[in-house]
């Protein structure tokens, strides 16, 4: 977790120059997911399993990485250290001499100004090595404070962008949160036991309407009652029809 604990700590420095000193919730949640993100990658996860012989399982890996001891200690002689020295030089000195960017590139340049001042004598090598240490420093510091300024920039556009999303967005208020007392419990079930006493009510006033009309008749069903049913006391007896004769 050693990169994740880099890269979240590098977060919360560029937060912290931005102004803000506390590092809450809101805080964490915003910086730990883009750190998690750039630490915790495919490449690197597999680079642990590897480099620990894991996955694959290779202990000949760690094996060969750890230090082992000398057999015997050698002390170089002097034309070994000089033919060591001019070989590295060689390798160092570039092709083509570019004026530096960087201030890795400005320290390389400083190295090599030091090796051509051998040929010049003392007082002029003493002079010429403190001047040109105040010109490596003096753009050392230059550089660092160019990338720090840039870096400063950058973050502060970015929370600039931010901060107008925020005020453009405009705000959504569901309710109001309130804490209750006893007298507030107290009224809320008064309330509620009216409503619900209210709803029996209406209830007990419909019911014996209903019991009413199921009991009388009404409209084309009563009068086919009255034609269909008659009455059995004027009923009339039966006789047979007789014709007449003119």
């Amino acid at each position: 977790f050693a990169p994740l604990k880099t890269a979240y700590r590098d977060k919360v420095d560029r937060l912290n120059r931005g102004g803000i000193d506390a590092v809450g919730k809101e805080h964490f949640t915003y910086l730990y997911s883009p750190a998690r993100d750039r630490a915790l990658t495919k490449r690197k996860i597999r680079a642990g399993w590897a480099a620990t012989g894991l996955l694959p399982f290779n202990p000949e890996r760690v094996l060969r990485d750890m230090p082992k001891l000398p057999a015997e200690i050698t002390v170089p002689t002097a034309d070994e250290v000089a033919e060591t020295c001019l070989q590295d030089e060689v390798l160092h000195t570039p092709v083509t001499q570019v004026t530096p960017v960087t201030a890795e590139a400005l320290t390389l340049l400083y190295n090599l100004i030091k090796e051509d001042t051998h040929a010049l004598d003392k007082t002029s090598k003493q002079r010429l090595q403190r001047r040109v240490q105040k010109l490596a420093s003096a753009a050392q510091i230059f550089f660092a404070e160019r990338a720090l300024l840039q870096d400063h920039n950058q973050f502060l556009f970015k929370i600039n962008k931010e901060a107008k999303v925020r005020r453009s967005t405009r705000s959504v208020v569901l309710g109001k949160a309130k804490v209750m007392s006893y007298e507030d419990l107290e009224e809320a079930r008064a309330k509620r036991a009216a409503k619900e006493k209210a709803t029996a009510s209406k209830g007990e006033r419909k019911s014996p309407a209903l019991e009413a009309g199921s009991l009388v008749p009404k409209g084309k069903t009563a009068r086919a009652s009255e034609v269909l049913v008659p009455d059995e006391d004027s009923a009339e007896p039966w006789r047979a029809l007789v014709a007449q004769m003119y």
